[in-house]
């Protein structure tokens, strides 16, 4: 079986120059999950083709260019973009259609599929369109609703803002609905993509199964009690309430470390120099991200539960936190199955106040009772939840639809 995977996808070599060098940053969550499920289907697929559209450098103009790479048993084929008005879309889709079309006409003789992250509109478009015309299953990656996404990460108050918004929500939504097979985060998206009932995989994420040879252990910690956050700094994820709940932790021994990017960055940087004990560290690679992920006392996912978007959404910090070894932090959001409950804290009141006084009382919890729910979050996710099971579920989900249309 081959499998072309049509995302934002780049190499590891690649995304380290990017984050050195692009002023415009691929978001980390999105690489790191693309990343995990297309190298662990490459361990049970023939082949693994990624094909993907790189950042354009703001300010910057000219023809795209295109460029291939290998690398950990995928082959990479990008368009490296330059900004054109108007034209970089119909540009990403013109190159997609024929690219998945040469890529497909040359799977005649043998199975091949088309996996598609949905949310990358023009690229995946491209792609489904090229499936239809060559006979190809296209199966859909489902990471998030787009009624919902510009709702929580903001998406512009201007009146051409608000057009472009609808626009992309129509056209995300027409084409999603003509998937061959979906792969959700949660049972719950199932009823709103796919009206026509094709076969769809629940699957809420992976961790990388690499992490099983991560040593976490006491000895290792920070001196300090180090609450760390790592993903997108938006108000509408709980980081603004979690920042206010902070001032009110009594210890002084006690850091709140944030990485990422999003709205509040200027938010954080202000209450870094108003308490020294936080401190914001911006963007960093994901290794360094998770090496301080092992060695801080608590991770924290703030996320509000209460928010529509949380039925259609399991957050992937969760299950990376998770597979560090050090215990997690989290609201009680309605995507998170009940198998994950013994296995993390969750806040009982998400108010500032219930917020505040939730990290006091785990913060004075004895170290070791600290590190043994950590260690059991990890063996749990790293015995179910990996990127190989999870990637062994996909190729037998792929080739039962494939035999479902023969």
């Amino acid at each position: 079986m081959e499998i072309l995977y049509v995302s934002r996808l780049c190499s590891e070599k690649c995304l380290v120059g990017l984050l050195r060098d692009q002023p415009v940053k691929p978001p980390l969550q999105e690489q790191k999950f693309h990343g995990l499920l297309a190298r662990g289907l490459a361990s049970f697929a023939k082949g693994v083709t990624a094909l993907s559209v790189l950042p354009h450098r703001p300010g910057t103009s000219g023809f795209p260019s295109m460029a291939s790479e290998s690398e950990q048993g995928i082959t990479y084929r990008y368009l490296s973009l330059r900004m054109i008005p108007g034209l970089s879309h119909g540009i990403v889709f013109a190159w997609s259609f024929m690219s998945c079309l040469r890529w497909s006409l040359a799977q005649r003789a043998h199975p091949g599929f088309i996996v598609c992250d949905v949310l990358d509109l023009s690229v995946s478009a491209g792609a489904l369109m090229a499936s239809k015309l060559a006979g190809i299953p296209a199966i859909a990656i489902v990471t998030d609703i787009p009624d919902y996404l510009h709702d929580y990460i903001g998406g512009g108050d201007s009146a051409f803002s608000r057009l472009l918004i609808r626009a992309y929500r129509g056209l995300s939504t027409f084409f999603m609905e003509r998937y061959d097979g979906y792969i959700l985060l949660t049972e719950a998206m199932n009823a709103l993509v796919n009206p026509q009932g094709h076969p769809h995989l629940v699957m809420e994420g992976m961790v990388d199964a690499g992490m099983g040879e991560v040593a976490n252990s006491m000895d290792g910690k920070f001196p300090e009690q180090v609450i760390l956050y790592a993903g997108a700094l938006y108000r509408k994820y709980g980081v603004g309430s979690l920042l206010d709940a902070f001032l009110d932790v009594s210890r002084e021994s006690a850091r709140l470390w944030l990485y990422g990017s999003g709205e509040l960055e200027q938010m954080i940087k202000d209450y870094e120099a108003r308490d020294p004990r936080i401190k914001y560290w911006g963007v960093r690679p994901n290794p360094e991200v998770v090496s301080a992920e092992v060695r801080a006392t608590l991770l924290v996912n703030p996320r509000p539960s209460g928010e529509a978007f949380t039925r259609f959404s399991f957050p992937s910090k969760n299950m990376e936190y998770m597979a560090s070894g050090t215990p997690v932090l989290t609201t009680l959001l309605p995507g998170m199955p009940e198998e994950y409950l013994d296995h993390v804290y969750t806040f009982p009141d998400e108010s500032v106040e219930g917020m505040a006084s939730t990290l006091n009382r785990l913060l004075d919890r004895p170290r070791e009772e600290l590190h043994l729910r950590g260690q059991g979050a990890k063996t749990f996710v790293l015995t179910r939840k990996s990127n190989l099971i999870q990637a062994g579920r996909i190729h037998t989900f792929l080739r039962e639809t494939g035999a479902r249309r023969s």
